[in-house]
C-alpha cells in the first residue's frame, strides 16, 4: 500500500484540536512500537490493546509530504513476544516508542494527534493512496488537509519517532 505523508511538531495537541471538526474522531490508541535495525528501510512492531502488528514500510526522511510504502501484517497477540524475540535475533533491536494517538479520518486522510514518550506533541498525516483512482484526487486531499490544519505554521519532521528517540538519547 501507499501513502503520502507529512509529520509536524506541535507545541500542544490543543493547537489543532479545535481545527478538527471536518474530520470524524475514531479512537484514543496507546501505542508501543519496536524498531528493528535493518538499514535505510524500517521495521517495527506495533502492540496495543485491541491487535498486534509488524509493520514494514520504506519512506524518505523528507521534510515536505513525501511517498511511503508499507506493508501491515496482523500478529497473533500471544505471538508476538516470539516475533520480538525471533526479529531481535535476527536484526537486533534498535528502539522502543511508546505514544498515545488520537485518529481522526477525513475521506482517506488519517489524522494522527501524538503524544510521544520523551518527545512531546505532533501531528501525521496519511493519506492512502488507492491506485484505482487518479494520483491528483489524493494529492489534493493531502493538500486540503494540510491547509485546514494550518500545518505551513508548524516545524515540519523529516525523521521517524525512532530516530528522534535515538537523537535524543544521545544529547
Amino acid at each position: 500500500m501507499k501513502n503520502l505523508e507529512i509529520k509536524v511538531r506541535l507545541n500542544s495537541l490543543k493547537d489543532v484540536e479545535g481545527l478538527l471538526d471536518f474530520a470524524d474522531r475514531k479512537e484514543v490508541l496507546n501505542q508501543k512500537d519496536t524498531y528493528f535495525l535493518i538499514g535505510d528501510k524500517r521495521l517495527k512492531t506495533r502492540e496495543e490493546k485491541k491487535y498486534d502488528e509488524l509493520i514494514y514500510y520504506i519512506r524518505k526522511n523528507e521534510k515536505k509530504s513525501k511517498e511511503s510504502e508499507y506493508f501491515v501484517f496482523p500478529i497473533y497477540h500471544k505471538l508476538m513476544p516470539f516475533v520480538k524475540k525471533v526479529l531481535g535475533f535476527m536484526f537486533g533491536e534498535k528502539v522502543f516508542v511508546t505514544k498515545k494517538r488520537n485518529l481522526f479520518i477525513y475521506k482517506n486522510t488519517r489524522i494522527h494527534l501524538d503524544e510521544v514518550s520523551n518527545l512531546g506533541d505532533f501531528l501525521e498525516l496519511e493519506t492512502v493512496i488507492n491506485n484505482n483512482f487518479d494520483y491528483k484526487y489524493f494529492l489534493d486531499q493531502h493538500e486540503d488537509v494540510k491547509n485546514k490544519l494550518a500545518l505551513n505554521k508548524y516545524e515540519s519532521i523529516s525523521k521517524s519517532y525512532s530516530d528522534l528517540s535515538i537523537l535524543k538519547k544521545e544529547n
